[in-house]
C-alpha cells in the first residue's frame, strides 16, 4: 500500500529541533509563495512528487517502494544566511534518518540547491528525498 511519505517527512522535520511546526511554518503540498497573510516568511514545504515503480520483494506479495519528495525552504526577507542554515539543517535531519517503516531515506543532493529569490526578496532552496520501504501487501 502506498504511503503519504510527505506527511512522514514533515513529522520527522518537526521533530528535528529546528523550529519547524506542521501547519505553523511547515506545510504539506506545493509552495505558497504569495500567501503572506497566513504563511510566515521562514517556511518549509514538503511535496510528494512520485517515485520508482514498485519492485517485487523476495518473491512474495511484498513490494519494495521508493517514494520521492521535494523539500523547499524559504528564508525571511533578505536573510540569505539564516535561510541557507535552515535548508542545510533540514537536509541533515532527513538524510539517512532512522524512521520506521522506512528502510532507507536518502537525499539526492550533497547540499540544497539555491533557487533564487521571489518577488518579496525571500531566498529559496530545494532538495529531493527518496524514502524507501517494504510494503507488506493487502
Amino acid at each position: 500500500m502506498a504511503r503519504d511519505a510527505a506527511s512522514d517527512l514533515a513529522n520527522i522535520l518537526a521533530a528535528g529541533g529546528r523550529g519547524l511546526r506542521v501547519g505553523g511554518n511547515l506545510f504539506l503540498g506545493p509552495t505558497l509563495e504569495d500567501d503572506d497573510a497566513s504563511v510566515p516568511d521562514v517556511s518549509c514545504f514538503v511535496l510528494q512528487t512520485g517515485g520508482d515503480p514498485p519492485q517485487g520483494y523476495l518473491g512474495g506479495r511484498k513490494t519494495y517502494r521508493t517514494v520521492t519528495c521535494q523539500v523547499r525552504v524559504r528564508s525571511a526577507r533578505e536573510s540569505f544566511r539564516d535561510g541557507q542554515a535552515l535548508a542545510l539543517a533540514a537536509l541533515d535531519v532527513l538524510h539517512l534518518a532512522n524512521a520506521a517503516p522506512y528502510v532507507l531515506m536518502e537525499v539526492d543532493e550533497g547540499s540544497p540547491n539555491y533557487v533564487g529569490t521571489d518577488g518579496s526578496d525571500r531566498h529559496w532552496w530545494t532538495f529531493t528525498v527518496n524514502a524507501s520501504f517494504v510494503d507488506e501487501g493487502p
